[in-house]
């Protein structure tokens, strides 16, 4: 967009017009003005801050030096044509018509590449050719007598153009080498101004940038503040319900096994009778299993440390699934090493992740498969408890430890074993350890958990 600027300009005579001449005075007079407005430029962008204000202060000096009628500058934009960037004009004058006469020099210098000057009170060169012509009839059009362009150069290339039309040729002459002086610093100018431009631009998109940080900030914030409280209630719904249906399930198991030791039942209802058992068993794990992970997500579970022994723990859990592997008829080879140290640790916790292990590997065993259970020490402080199966080879083993319907229930229901694996990960981690899984190329599936003999710092 163009940037007018318009000032009352005193008018001289045309008696007074022979009397000018070029001025050192004003040469040093400008040359103080440009040295100021770039000054102003650095130390206050904000005064000086678009291309079009600096054109327009360029074209305020010279019209105030030497009283000319009209000042235009024309600046290439992106596309690469000539644009006018701000124009002077005096009061009197009709702008249009000054404007469309420098829009002529400006065509014209952009065809040429060089200055040109035009004055009605001279006979025309007949072979300057049409350009001329052109540049005479625009100044008639505008009911001027005198007009120059000079082209403003950058790297060689011109970039730009100053022009200058008057009703008097005479003030246009002593004006010519004002106009000459101006044309470089005019691109500095622009330059400075550019930059400025885009350093504003770019702090504004840093600020802006800035505040949706904030605002996302704050977002996440609030997401997490929610998150929260849907644990923490989702905690105490698992809690009450677990409450809420273990005393009738209780009571069931309770008669159930009065029934089956007490009463003379017929082979159907002993067979009933186990399935209720057997059920309700299997309701009061999935129900203790939920509790726990809920605990362990909350960060609610307590480790109770004592010294016992490692041997006789993997011992006990082998024995405490012999039965769910005899239902499986698979084999339990449980050979820990026979110089096992004693371990400081939750024996209870420890028992119940051995556990998990040993059924999730029962339960994905083919008839007449082993499962073989070793534990040996790796170094001083660490112990490894390795657990092989013959199973189905796993593809995706980073997703073992995650329920796939604990927050989003699928069409994949999650069975006791995967979620007591779950709970056995966090568990493990408790403890201060690690558990990792390897697939052989074939088949089968081994877990190596790796525990502390004594307690980690921290925990």
């Amino acid at each position: 967009m163009s940037e007018q600027i318009t000032g009352r300009v005193p008018q001289k005579t045309a008696d007074e017009n022979s009397a000018l001449d070029v001025c050192p005075e004003d040469f040093r007079l400008l040359s103080a003005e440009i040295v100021d407005l770039l000054y102003t430029q650095t130390l206050s962008p904000d005064a000086i801050s678009t291309p079009s204000q600096v054109c327009a202060a360029f074209s305020d000096m010279l019209l105030r030096h030497w009283d000319l009628c009209c000042i235009v500058i024309y600046l290439r934009d992106e596309g690469g044509l000539l644009r006018e960037s701000a124009v002077h004009t005096h009061e009197h004058l009709d702008e249009e018509k000054a404007r469309a006469a420098g829009a002529q020099f400006a065509a014209a210098v952009e065809r040429k590449g060089s200055e040109l000057q035009t004055y009605l009170d001279e006979n025309g060169n007949g072979e300057a050719g049409e350009d001329e012509g052109q540049l005479r009839r625009a100044l008639e059009s505008a009911e001027l007598r005198a007009g120059a362009a000079v082209p403003i150069h950058a790297r060689g290339m011109v970039v730009g153009a100053l022009v200058a039309v008057s009703f008097y040729p005479e003030r246009l002459r002593a004006a010519m080498n004002g106009l000459r002086f101006s044309a470089a610093p005019v691109v500095i100018g622009v330059g400075n101004a550019r930059r400025a431009e885009a350093l504003r631009e770019q702090h504004q998109r840093i600020e802006q940038l800035v505040d949706e940080l904030k605002q996302q900030s704050y977002a996440f914030e609030e997401a997490n503040r929610e998150l929260r409280r849907v644990a923490h209630y989702r905690s105490l719904f698992l809690q009450r319900m677990s409450h809420e249906l273990r005393t009738p399930l209780t009571s069931i198991l309770g008669f159930a096994e009065i029934m089956l030791d007490h009463e003379t039942l017929t082979d159907a209802q002993r067979r009933f009778c186990e399935k209720i058992q057997a059920s309700g068993l299997q309701l009061q794990t999935r129900l203790t299993q939920l509790v726990d992970l809920s605990r362990l997500e909350a960060g609610q579970s307590e480790l109770f440390l004592h010294e016992f022994s490692l041997r006789e723990v993997l011992r006990e859990s082998c024995t405490a699934v012999a039965r769910l592997a005899e239902k499986r008829q698979v084999e339990i080879i449980c050979e820990p090493e026979t110089d096992l140290p004693s371990i400081v640790s939750d024996e209870g916790k420890l028992r119940q992740v051995l556990y998990n292990f040993f059924a999730h590997a029962i339960s994905r065993s083919p008839e007449g498969a082993s499962i073989r259970v070793h534990a040996e020490s790796r170094q001083p402080s660490r112990l490894q408890i390795i657990v092989e199966d013959d199973g189905e080879p796993i593809d995706d083993m980073s997703s073992i430890f995650e329920p796939v319907d604990i927050d989003a229930p699928s069409e994949k229901a999650t069975s006791m074993t995967e979620l007591g694996l779950a709970i056995a990960r966090r568990l493990i981690d408790a403890l201060g350890g690690t558990v990792t899984l390897a697939g052989p190329e074939e088949r089968g599936l081994k877990v190596v958990i790796e525990l502390p003999v004594r307690p980690t710092e921290g925990k």
